[in-house]
């Protein structure tokens, strides 16, 4: 019985593997089946960035006493990047990350020892900018604040403004205290086991989904196709 529905379908009847139009499409369409998985596979896993990771650390678990910029935080084979957001951390332009290691430093004694970030950066405004805009505050504003709001993280940033000729007129860097590092961020290394199990994962999903839209181009081809051509069984 299911011999018959198998011979039914594929149209044994006709003999199609001896008519040369049939076997070109034959290789036509494994040669385009095999070509889709191939570019599908290199567009998800060919670039790299299929490298899963797993959370090593906390970023607060680490801050201690000690100024230090996050550089100084992370071990070989790390990376720190958003909480519940690894994959990011194959994304990262390298000025933006170089950026978080090497401009936000962290200490649990901030309110007291700010002062040495921004001697030794060379720094002279202090903002807080969801109070108080891009305004300079006085050190007793900036360090009652960070004292009040348990803030462990600073970040050195800097914005540039223009003259009316587009020309650069000023470059002002300044100090800011940002608990969004301290409350969200952690340290990351990668993982060999979590890595593969997402490619055999994405290999799979790929896989399947040709596998249905080939199917789906099997039926036309024997159902619609053959069937203009050669009619139904019985008529043959």
């Amino acid at each position: 019985m299911k011999s018959n529905l198998i011979n039914n379908f594929f149209r044994k009847d006709l003999n199609l593997k001896n008519r040369w139009w049939h076997r070109l499409l034959f290789v036509v369409f494994i040669t385009t089946f095999t070509s889709l998985v191939i570019v599908n596979a290199y567009d998800i896993l060919g670039d790299g960035k299929f490298q899963q990771w797993k959370k090593v650390d906390a970023l607060k678990e680490r801050i201690t006493s000690e100024i230090k910029p996050i550089s100084a935080l992370i071990k070989v084979g790390e990376k720190i990047g958003e909480d519940n957001a690894d994959y990011a951390l194959n994304y990262g332009s390298d000025e933006y990350y170089n950026g978080i290691l090497n401009d936000v430093y962290c200490s649990t004694e901030l309110s007291n020892n700010y002062e040495k970030i921004k001697n030794d950066r060379n720094i002279n405004s202090l903002y807080i900018r969801n109070l108080y805009d891009r305004n300079n505050v006085s050190p007793d504003i900036f360090s009652n604040y960070i004292k009040q709001n348990d803030i462990r993280c600073l970040t050195v940033d800097a914005y540039t403004t223009y003259d009316t000729s587009g020309q650069v007129s000023e470059k002002l860097t300044f100090l800011e205290p940002d608990k969004s590092y301290q409350d969200n961020w952690s340290f990351y290394e990668k993982s060999p086991i979590k890595t593969i199990m997402y490619i055999v994962e994405m290999l799979a999903i790929i896989l399947s989904i040709s596998f249905l839209v080939f199917a789906g181009i099997i039926v036309i081809y024997y159902k619609v196709f053959i069937y203009i051509i050669f009619g139904s069984k019985k008529n043959i």
